[in-house]
Protein backbone atom coordinates (compact mmCIF):
# COMPACT_ATOMS: atom_id res chain seq x y z
CA UNK A 1 0.00 0.00 0.00
CA UNK A 2 1.29 3.48 -0.88
CA UNK A 3 1.42 6.28 1.66
CA UNK A 4 -0.31 9.57 0.89
CA UNK A 5 3.00 11.44 0.24
CA UNK A 6 4.05 8.68 -2.21
CA UNK A 7 0.76 8.92 -4.09
CA UNK A 8 1.03 12.72 -4.27
CA UNK A 9 4.65 12.52 -5.41
CA UNK A 10 3.77 9.95 -8.09
CA UNK A 11 0.92 12.14 -9.35
CA UNK A 12 3.18 15.20 -9.46
CA UNK A 13 5.84 13.24 -11.33
CA UNK A 14 3.25 11.91 -13.77
CA UNK A 15 1.92 15.44 -14.35
CA UNK A 16 5.46 16.78 -14.87
CA UNK A 17 6.16 13.99 -17.34
CA UNK A 18 2.94 14.72 -19.25
CA UNK A 19 3.67 18.46 -19.37
CA UNK A 20 7.23 17.87 -20.59
CA UNK A 21 5.93 15.47 -23.22
CA UNK A 22 3.29 17.98 -24.40
CA UNK A 23 5.93 20.71 -24.63
CA UNK A 24 8.18 18.46 -26.69
CA UNK A 25 5.32 17.43 -28.98
CA UNK A 26 4.38 21.08 -29.57
CA UNK A 27 8.02 22.03 -30.18
CA UNK A 28 8.42 19.23 -32.68
CA UNK A 29 5.25 20.24 -34.51
CA UNK A 30 6.41 23.88 -34.64
CA UNK A 31 9.78 22.72 -35.97
CA UNK A 32 8.16 20.56 -38.64
CA UNK A 33 5.78 23.36 -39.64
CA UNK A 34 8.10 26.38 -39.47
CA UNK A 35 11.64 25.06 -39.18
CA UNK A 36 13.77 25.24 -36.04
CA UNK A 37 14.45 28.97 -36.51
CA UNK A 38 10.83 29.76 -37.41
CA UNK A 39 9.39 29.81 -33.89
CA UNK A 40 10.16 31.19 -30.44
CA UNK A 41 9.69 30.02 -26.87
CA UNK A 42 6.72 32.41 -26.71
CA UNK A 43 5.18 30.60 -29.71
CA UNK A 44 5.74 27.30 -27.94
CA UNK A 45 4.10 28.55 -24.75
CA UNK A 46 1.03 29.62 -26.72
CA UNK A 47 0.86 26.32 -28.62
CA UNK A 48 1.18 24.27 -25.41
CA UNK A 49 -1.15 26.59 -23.48
CA UNK A 50 1.39 27.26 -20.73
CA UNK A 51 3.39 30.27 -19.62
CA UNK A 52 6.86 31.06 -20.94
CA UNK A 53 8.10 30.52 -17.40
CA UNK A 54 6.65 26.99 -17.39
CA UNK A 55 8.65 26.15 -20.51
CA UNK A 56 11.86 27.22 -18.77
CA UNK A 57 10.90 25.27 -15.64
CA UNK A 58 11.16 22.16 -17.79
CA UNK A 59 13.79 22.93 -20.41
CA UNK A 60 16.83 25.19 -20.83
CA UNK A 61 16.08 26.25 -24.39
CA UNK A 62 14.65 25.43 -27.79
CA UNK A 63 17.00 22.57 -28.63
CA UNK A 64 16.41 20.90 -25.27
CA UNK A 65 12.65 21.01 -25.65
CA UNK A 66 12.78 19.65 -29.22
CA UNK A 67 15.17 16.83 -28.33
CA UNK A 68 13.57 16.10 -24.96
CA UNK A 69 15.31 15.00 -21.79
CA UNK A 70 18.80 13.54 -22.00
CA UNK A 71 19.44 9.81 -21.90
CA UNK A 72 19.09 8.44 -18.40
CA UNK A 73 19.47 4.92 -17.06
CA UNK A 74 18.28 3.74 -13.67
CA UNK A 75 21.30 3.65 -11.31
CA UNK A 76 20.36 0.16 -10.09
CA UNK A 77 20.51 -1.11 -13.69
CA UNK A 78 23.92 0.54 -14.16
CA UNK A 79 25.17 -0.99 -10.89
CA UNK A 80 23.97 -4.44 -11.99
CA UNK A 81 25.76 -3.98 -15.33
CA UNK A 82 29.03 -2.86 -13.72
CA UNK A 83 28.83 -5.86 -11.36
CA UNK A 84 28.69 -8.19 -14.39
CA UNK A 85 24.95 -8.67 -14.77
CA UNK A 86 22.29 -9.27 -15.58
CA UNK A 87 23.29 -12.08 -18.00
CA UNK A 88 27.06 -12.11 -17.63
CA UNK A 89 27.49 -11.54 -21.38
CA UNK A 90 28.84 -8.06 -22.11
CA UNK A 91 26.96 -7.30 -25.33
CA UNK A 92 23.65 -8.72 -24.08
CA UNK A 93 24.01 -6.65 -20.94
CA UNK A 94 24.68 -3.53 -23.03
CA UNK A 95 21.41 -4.28 -24.81
CA UNK A 96 19.65 -4.28 -21.42
CA UNK A 97 21.13 -0.80 -20.76
CA UNK A 98 19.98 0.34 -24.20
CA UNK A 99 16.45 -0.87 -23.50
CA UNK A 100 16.47 0.96 -20.18
CA UNK A 101 17.68 4.17 -21.86
CA UNK A 102 14.77 4.08 -24.32
CA UNK A 103 12.12 2.67 -21.97
CA UNK A 104 10.13 5.90 -21.51
CA UNK A 105 10.78 7.18 -25.04
CA UNK A 106 9.02 4.51 -27.05
CA UNK A 107 6.15 6.70 -28.32
CA UNK A 108 6.34 5.98 -32.05
CA UNK A 109 4.63 9.23 -33.09
CA UNK A 110 7.11 11.24 -31.06
CA UNK A 111 10.03 9.21 -32.39
CA UNK A 112 8.95 9.78 -36.01
CA UNK A 113 8.41 13.51 -35.46
CA UNK A 114 11.79 13.80 -33.76
CA UNK A 115 13.47 11.92 -36.59
CA UNK A 116 11.85 14.19 -39.21
CA UNK A 117 12.83 17.33 -37.31
CA UNK A 118 16.42 16.22 -36.81
CA UNK A 119 17.07 15.17 -40.40
CA UNK A 120 15.68 18.49 -41.63
CA UNK A 121 17.99 20.68 -39.51
CA UNK A 122 21.77 20.28 -39.41
CA UNK A 123 22.08 22.00 -36.02
CA UNK A 124 19.62 19.58 -34.43
CA UNK A 125 21.50 16.70 -36.07
CA UNK A 126 24.75 17.97 -34.56
CA UNK A 127 23.11 18.29 -31.12
CA UNK A 128 21.77 14.73 -31.32
CA UNK A 129 25.23 13.53 -32.29
CA UNK A 130 26.70 15.41 -29.32
CA UNK A 131 24.15 13.85 -26.96
CA UNK A 132 24.83 10.39 -28.30
CA UNK A 133 28.57 10.89 -27.94
CA UNK A 134 28.07 11.92 -24.31
CA UNK A 135 25.91 8.87 -23.71
CA UNK A 136 28.47 6.66 -25.47
CA UNK A 137 31.21 8.03 -23.21
CA UNK A 138 29.07 7.15 -20.18
CA UNK A 139 28.43 3.65 -21.50
CA UNK A 140 32.15 3.23 -22.28
CA UNK A 141 33.00 4.20 -18.70
CA UNK A 142 30.55 1.58 -17.44
CA UNK A 143 32.22 -1.01 -19.68
CA UNK A 144 35.64 0.01 -18.34
CA UNK A 145 34.44 -0.31 -14.75
CA UNK A 146 32.97 -3.71 -15.49
CA UNK A 147 35.74 -5.18 -17.62
CA UNK A 148 38.74 -3.42 -16.06
CA UNK A 149 41.26 -0.86 -17.28
CA UNK A 150 42.88 -3.41 -19.62
CA UNK A 151 39.73 -3.71 -21.76
CA UNK A 152 40.65 -2.17 -25.13
CA UNK A 153 38.95 1.24 -25.53
CA UNK A 154 38.58 0.59 -29.28
CA UNK A 155 36.54 -2.53 -28.53
CA UNK A 156 34.27 -0.61 -26.15
CA UNK A 157 33.74 2.11 -28.79
CA UNK A 158 33.00 -0.56 -31.41
CA UNK A 159 30.31 -2.12 -29.19
CA UNK A 160 28.75 1.29 -28.62
CA UNK A 161 28.84 2.14 -32.32
CA UNK A 162 27.01 -1.12 -32.96
CA UNK A 163 24.35 -0.04 -30.46
CA UNK A 164 24.03 3.33 -32.22
CA UNK A 165 23.71 1.51 -35.55
CA UNK A 166 20.87 -0.58 -34.09
CA UNK A 167 19.16 2.61 -32.86
CA UNK A 168 19.52 4.23 -36.27
CA UNK A 169 18.23 1.13 -38.05
CA UNK A 170 15.29 0.88 -35.61
CA UNK A 171 14.42 4.52 -36.39
CA UNK A 172 14.37 3.71 -40.10
CA UNK A 173 12.25 0.62 -39.49
CA UNK A 174 9.84 2.58 -37.29
CA UNK A 175 9.35 5.16 -40.05
CA UNK A 176 8.71 2.40 -42.60
CA UNK A 177 6.53 0.23 -40.34
CA UNK A 178 4.78 2.30 -37.63
CA UNK A 179 2.61 -0.71 -36.76
CA UNK A 180 5.40 -2.13 -34.59
CA UNK A 181 6.98 -0.43 -31.61
CA UNK A 182 10.45 1.12 -31.63
CA UNK A 183 11.55 -1.55 -29.13
CA UNK A 184 10.33 -4.31 -31.46
CA UNK A 185 12.23 -2.75 -34.36
CA UNK A 186 15.35 -2.36 -32.20
CA UNK A 187 15.18 -6.03 -31.20
CA UNK A 188 14.62 -7.02 -34.85
CA UNK A 189 17.73 -5.06 -35.90
CA UNK A 190 19.77 -6.84 -33.23
CA UNK A 191 18.36 -10.24 -34.31
CA UNK A 192 19.20 -9.52 -37.96
CA UNK A 193 22.77 -8.59 -37.01
CA UNK A 194 23.16 -11.75 -34.92
CA UNK A 195 21.90 -13.85 -37.87
CA UNK A 196 24.22 -12.09 -40.32
CA UNK A 197 27.24 -12.57 -38.07
CA UNK A 198 26.48 -16.16 -37.03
Amino acid sequence: MHSMPEVCTNRREAKRHQTALRLQQCALQLTLDKGFDGWTIDDLAVAAEVSRRTVFNYFDGKADVVLGPGIEVDPATVDAFVAGGPTGRLFDDLLVLAHEATRDRADEGLINSLRQAVVSDSRLLALVHERLETAADGFAECVRQREGDDFPPQRARLLLKLLLTFFDNALDRTAEDPGRTFTEHFDAAVADARTALA
